[in-house]
C-alpha cells in the first residue's frame, strides 16, 4: 500500500512539476543517496502532504479547544500547516544537498593529507592503480578513501582503464577542487608526466588552501559571536520585558494571551533559535 501511494505521488509530481525536481536528480547523484530518484520524488510529497493535513486539523481542533476564535483558528492552522509540509519539503530537497556537501568538506579537508601519501606512494614506482588500492583501507582520508574504492571498482569489477575510471569518478565528484586533482593525474599518465612531482605540488597547493581556510574561519567566530549575543540574548531579553509589561496592563496580541506568549517564547522560540544557532556553527565549520 504504502509504495502504491509513493508511486502515485511521485507520478503526480514529476508529471505536473518536472522542473521543480530537474537539480535534485543530479545532487543525489553527487551525493550518493542510496535510493531511486522517482522513489524520493514520491516520499518528498506524500510526507509533505500528509503531514499538511494532520497539521492542519490538529491546530485547528486544538485552537478552538483554548477559545481562539474559529475563523481566526483556521487561518492560523492553514498558514502553520503550509509551513509545516514546505520544512518537510525542504528537507527532502536539501539532504542530498547536504549529504553532498558534507562529502565535499571532507573530500577538501584531506586532500593536502592523501596527496602526499600519493606522492610517497608514487615515488616508489607502483601503477596509479595500486596506488588508489592502498588509499582504500585509509579510514582516516574519509571520503577520499570512498572515492579510491570506486575507482578500483571501475579497475578491478568494470574493467576499466586506470585514465577512464579515475575520469569517471572525477565527473561525479562533489568536489571541483577534487575533480581537478584526478583531472590532474589523468592528464599527468596520459602524457606521460612526473607523478610524483604533480601529488607533491598539489599537495602543497591543497594545504596552503587549507590553513587559509582555517583562518578565514577563526576570523568568522567573532562575528557570530557579536550576532549571538545581539539575537539570541539581547532580543529575547527585550521581547521578555515588552510582553511583561503588557502583562500588567492585561489584553491579549494577536488572539493570544500574553502569558501563553511568553510562554511560547521562554519554552519554545529561544531554545529553538539556539538550536539552529549551534548547527549553523556546526555545519559552517571546516573539517579537521
Amino acid at each position: 500500500m504504502k509504495k502504491k501511494l509513493v508511486r502515485k505521488f511521485a507520478d503526480f509530481g514529476l508529471k505536473y512539476f518536472p522542473g521543480a525536481f530537474g537539480g535534485l536528480k543530479k545532487k543525489m547523484s553527487e551525493s550518493g543517496v542510496g535510493i531511486f530518484f522517482e522513489t524520493y520524488v514520491g516520499r518528498m510529497l506524500m510526507y509533505a502532504f500528509f503531514t499538511f493535513v494532520i497539521s492542519l486539523f490538529y491546530l485547528i481542533i486544538t485552537l478552538i479547544v483554548f477559545g481562539t476564535p474559529i475563523l481566526l483558528s483556521i487561518l492560523l492552522s492553514f498558514g502553520i500547516s503550509i509551513l509545516s509540509a514546505a520544512v518537510i519539503m525542504a528537507v527532502f530537497y536539501y539532504y542530498p544537498r547536504q549529504m553532498m556537501q558534507i562529502k565535499k568538506r571532507s573530500i577538501e579537508a584531506n586532500i593536502p593529507f592523501a596527496a602526499n601519501h600519493m606522492a610517497a606512494i608514487a615515488a616508489s614506482g607502483v601503477p596509479p592503480h595500486a596506488m588508489f588500492r592502498l588509499l582504500v583501507d585509509a579510514e582516516e582520508y574519509g571520503e577520499i578513501a570512498n572515492q579510491a574504492k570506486k575507482i578500483v571498482r571501475n579497475v578491478q569489477v568494470f574493467g576499466m582503464d586506470v585514465s577512464s575510471a579515475i575520469r569517471e569518478v572525477a565527473i561525479r565528484s562533489p568536489s571541483e577542487d577534487f575533480r581537478e586533482f584526478l583531472n590532474g593525474i589523468v592528464s599527468t599518465i596520459t602524457t606521460g608526466g612526473d607523478l610524483k612531482k604533480y601529488l607533491e605540488n598539489a599537495a602543497e597547493s591543497a594545504m596552503l588552501d587549507y590553513k587559509l581556510k582555517r583562518e578565514k574561519y577563526i576570523e568568522n567566530l567573532s562575528t557570530f559571536a557579536d550576532v549571538y549575543v545581539g539575537v539570541l540574548i539581547a532580543a529575547p531579553m527585550f521581547f521578555i520585558s515588552m510582553l511583561s509589561l503588557m502583562a500588567l496592563v492585561g489584553g491579549s496580541l494577536f488572539g493570544f494571551s500574553i502569558p501563553l506568549l511568553i510562554n511560547l517564547g521562554v519554552y519554545f522560540m529561544i531554545p529553538l533559535l539556539n538550536v539552529f544557532f549551534i548547527v549553523f556553527v556546526h555545519l559552517t565549520q571546516p573539517v579537521v
